[in-house]
């Protein structure tokens, strides 16, 4: 009996900790929510699930290596993953955040993850890592669930709601041709999307309008189409495709004869999460007479990318990968101060015409349009030289028709806000002068090519030294973007409460 009591103790601790275990093991595949992440290759689409450990979005690394179609051997260990490109071999560690590439090292901002026997990486790794390996561009916006692979060039939109005699009307202007095909579904109305892949600057758009809820871009299934919610039942809905494919023009309406009528008073604004979007919907019942106006809007745009580097200094810093760097820290301060919403004009390592830059500008409706650039500012290190546009000779004289136009030519676009552009240069050089260490000439007037098309507040933002006889270390250290990022914010405050839109 004495004996059978000292071991139930031991037996009991066993069970516990075995008990214990399976919890342990469970849990990491409870707190994983799956859905799909979509790859857009020159001639295939591909899908891989996207798994959200907490709150980070990770991938399956193998299906995503597995794309390019370059990976050789592969071989896996307890805790580390190791496959060759060519001759260059990539090794990955459990719970490390940094990825070897042959010599090199390339730091995640979260770590690689083994769960279920599934090797995971941060789809960071998408814009850090796949590019140096494959050596193929690739197009990535943190926050949305797809990829653009191989110098793949997707499309953007933008949306107007028009009022229309018994009816509201819908435009959909694309960047590039489409093609449509329209199907009917659960109450909604459904446009597929065929020819280039499209990236949307906003995922969905809510109207407070009797005739049109809601706009919702999907291609969880590799394949993109736009989602319309109608505000009402009954309604005729007649899409057709105008500009060579580029604009996409739908008409809402009510049935004739049915007697219904409605105010077409409206509000576009961009709906990021079904929680504010519930949110707005509550706020449109409870006070349907005052309207929540949208946040103003930031555009950023990183200078250069793609096979377009810009400038390259002795130790082999990129214009393009500055540029993108700063552009991101400004754009995700701006966002943390919940006062502005930011575009931005490029997404990962792609290189956007400047007419299609302007397009995103001017359809944004921005306060303020910052452009960044790196380049050749003197000997000393960090330096810094903000500009407004100046046009390199005299504007002609617009014409009578001109002039009794709505409409003005882009090329003098930055001669109505000349004012205000100065303003927003005048205070970015202040700000941007605090900054201990710098060197910060007084704000400068140049013919700009990116700012001259601007219809809004515009100013180029540019670091130095960058050149390939100087080494340009400084320029991307950490603490010093974020201290670009700290001051061009600060400065869009400032300008955006003395300055009038």
């Amino acid at each position: 009996m004495t004996k059978l009591s000292r071991q139930h103790p031991s037996l009991g601790i066993v069970l516990f900790i075995v008990a214990l275990a399976v919890v342990f093991l469970a849990w990491p595949a409870r707190r994983l929510q799956s859905a799909n992440f979509v790859f857009y290759l020159p001639n295939q689409r591909r899908l891989v699930p996207i798994w959200n450990v907490g709150a980070v979005p990770y991938l399956p690394v193998i299906p995503v290596l597995d794309l390019s179609g370059q990976g050789g051997m592969l071989v896996q260990k307890r805790n580390s993953l190791q496959m060759w490109f060519g001759g260059t071999r990539l090794r990955l560690r459990l719970n490390n955040d940094k990825v070897q590439i042959g010599k090199y090292e390339v730091k995640l901002q979260e770590p690689i993850l083994r769960v279920n026997g599934e090797w995971l990486v941060p789809v960071g790794f998408l814009s850090s890592v796949l590019p140096l390996l494959t050596g193929q561009p690739v197009i990535y916006r943190a926050g949305n669930d797809r990829a653009f692979v191989g110098g793949v060039q997707p499309l953007t939109f933008t949306v107007q709601l028009q009022d229309v005699p018994s009816g509201a009307q819908l435009v959909v202007n694309f960047t590039g041709r489409v093609a449509i095909q329209t199907a009917s579904t659960n109450g909604q109305w459904v446009i597929f999307l065929g020819g280039a892949p499209v990236e949307p600057l906003e995922q969905s758009f809510f109207f407070r309008n009797p005739y049109l809820s809601e706009l919702r871009f999907d291609d969880q299934d590799g394949r993109p189409k736009l989602i319309l919610t109608p505000a009402q039942q009954g309604l005729n809905f007649y899409p057709r495709l105008e500009g060579s494919g580029g604009s996409l023009v739908a008409q809402i309406l009510t049935p004739p004869g049915s007697g219904q009528a409605a105010s077409a008073q409206k509000i576009v604004r961009p709906g990021p999460s079904a929680q504010q979007a519930g949110a707005a919907a509550a706020n449109a019942r409870a006070e349907p007479a005052r309207p929540v106006p949208p946040l103003p809007v930031v555009v950023l745009d990183a200078g250069h990318g793609g096979a377009d580097s810009g400038a390259r200094s002795r130790d082999g810093i990129l214009e393009k990968n500055v540029t993108a760097q700063l552009a991101s820290l400004t754009g995700a301060a701006l966002e943390a101060t919940k006062r502005y919403h930011v575009v931005w004009t490029r997404t990962g390592d792609s290189d956007p015409a400047f007419e299609q830059r302007t397009i995103i500008a001017n359809t944004s409706r921005p306060i303020a349009f910052l452009t960044f650039h790196a380049g050749e500012l003197g000997g000393r290190t960090p330096a810094v030289v903000v500009y407004s546009y100046q046009a390199p000779s005299p504007l002609p004289a617009p014409d009578a028709a001109s002039q009794a136009s709505l409409f003005i030519p882009w090329d003098w676009a930055q001669a109505g806000v000349q004012g205000r552009s100065e303003g927003l240069a005048q205070a970015l050089q202040k700000q941007l002068a605090q900054i201990p260490g710098i060197v910060a000439a007084q704000w400068l007037q140049a013919p700009v090519r990116q700012l001259r098309s601007v219809d809004a507040a515009a100013a180029a933002i540019e670091v130095g030294t960058l050149s390939p006889t100087d080494d340009a270390g400084p320029l991307n250290q950490p603490d010093f973007q974020k201290q670009v990022a700290s001051a061009a914010v600060k400065a869009v405050e400032q300008f955006s409460t003395t300055m009038k839109p």
